[in-house]
């Protein structure tokens, strides 16, 4: 019995691809640099120098009125004790009569060679009568930090894309291929 062949052939797509590129191209970076300095202020007063010299003048001049008038006075009674005493021992060597002679004028003649009692109305001589007083005050500081500013100047990226290709075709088509039987009409 005759049969039909069937051959068939399945159909083939191809692909081709290639991938894009990216060309990417930057400039230089420009860094701005600024820079502040550091200011410093100092404000300062002079130094006083208070110099007294009140007791150097108390032992050369006898100082001011007031002072030199106060020492003469404040001395007083110093010199009334000794006077008091003096005159004490005078009458006691007048009144002792076991001494013999003449002791009025034996003092007499004593007194006309004694010195006077000393008065204190100077100062105490010393090479310390000066004395030295300094007033310093802080120096007042102020200072302002400087500093340092950057700024980065960028230049634009370039990007630039170029596209790959994609190309898809048919490699091979389907195809059906019926062979009839082969029928022989002899007969």
């Amino acid at each position: 019995m005759p049969q039909i062949q069937i051959q068939s052939t399945p159909a083939r797509i191809g692909i081709q691809s290639e991938l894009g590129q990216y060309q990417m191209r930057q400039g230089k970076v420009n860094l701005n640099i600024k820079t502040e300095p550091t200011v410093i202020d100092i404000k300062t007063e002079r130094p006083v120098l208070i110099i007294d010299q009140t007791d150097t003048w108390n032992a050369l001049t006898g100082g001011k009125a007031e002072a030199f008038w106060d020492r003469i006075y404040n001395s007083y009674g110093q010199y009334a004790a000794r006077y008091v005493e003096n005159k004490t021992q005078e009458y006691d060597r007048i009144g002792d009569i076991t001494a013999g002679g003449n002791p009025v004028a034996d003092l007499a003649r004593q007194k006309m060679s004694q010195d006077m009692i000393p008065l204190n109305v100077y100062g105490h001589a010393s090479p310390r009568n000066v004395k030295f007083d300094a007033i310093i005050s802080k120096p007042e500081v102020n200072v302002q930090v400087g500093g340092v500013t950057t700024t980065p100047d960028y230049s634009p990226l370039d990007i630039q894309y170029q596209r790959g290709k994609f190309n898809v075709y048919m490699e091979q088509y389907a195809s059906v291929k019926i062979t009839p039987p082969e029928i022989d009409l002899t007969i």
